[in-house]
C-alpha cells in the first residue's frame, strides 16, 4: 500500500471518526440532512495516480513520484496565501498538495514536478507546462 494511500486512508478514517463522534443529535432523532464529507476509495487513488503519471509523462521531468506526495482533500475553495478569493489547489514544498477540486490536481502536480527537478516550484507560472500538461 503506497504512503499516499495510507495518508488519504487515514484522512478518511479521521472523517468517519469525527462524523461518528459528533453524531446527529439525540439517538431517537432521525437525521435531517445528508452526510457531508469526502469519500475516498481505491478509484480516487487510481484517478490521482493516473493524472499524476499523465502530467509527469507530458512534462518529461525525471524526478518525482506519486508515492512521495502527501495529499490533503480540501473544500472546493479554501484560504491560501496566493489569492484573496481562495484557492482550489495548492502545492507546499517539499511534497504537500492540497486539492479542493480534482481539476486543479494536474496543475499542482506540475508545481511539484518542477520543484523536485529544479528546486523552484514556479509560483509565478512562467513554465509552459502549466498550459500544455494540465488538460
Amino acid at each position: 500500500m503506497s504512503l499516499a494511500f495510507k495518508r488519504i486512508g487515514s484522512l478518511g478514517l479521521l472523517l468517519i471518526t469525527l462524523i461518528n463522534t459528533t453524531g446527529c443529535g439525540k439517538t431517537s432523532q432521525a437525521a435531517t440532512s445528508s452526510l457531508q464529507g469526502v469519500f475516498i476509495d481505491a478509484n480516487t487513488i487510481a484517478f490521482l495516480q493516473q493524472k499524476f503519471d499523465e502530467a509527469k509523462t507530458c512534462a518529461q521531468l525525471p524526478k518525482g513520484n506519486f508515492s512521495d506526495l502527501s495529499i490533503i482533500m480540501m473544500p472546493p475553495s479554501f484560504t491560501c496565501p496566493y489569492y484573496t478569493s481562495g484557492c482550489s489547489g495548492e502545492f507546499d514544498e517539499p511534497n504537500l498538495v492540497k486539492i479542493g477540486t480534482f481539476s486543479s490536481w494536474k496543475h499542482e502536480v506540475i508545481h511539484y514536478l518542477i520543484y523536485v527537478n529544479t528546486g523552484d516550484p514556479d509560483t509565478n507560472h512562467t513554465s509552459s507546462l502549466f498550459q500544455t500538461c494540465t488538460t
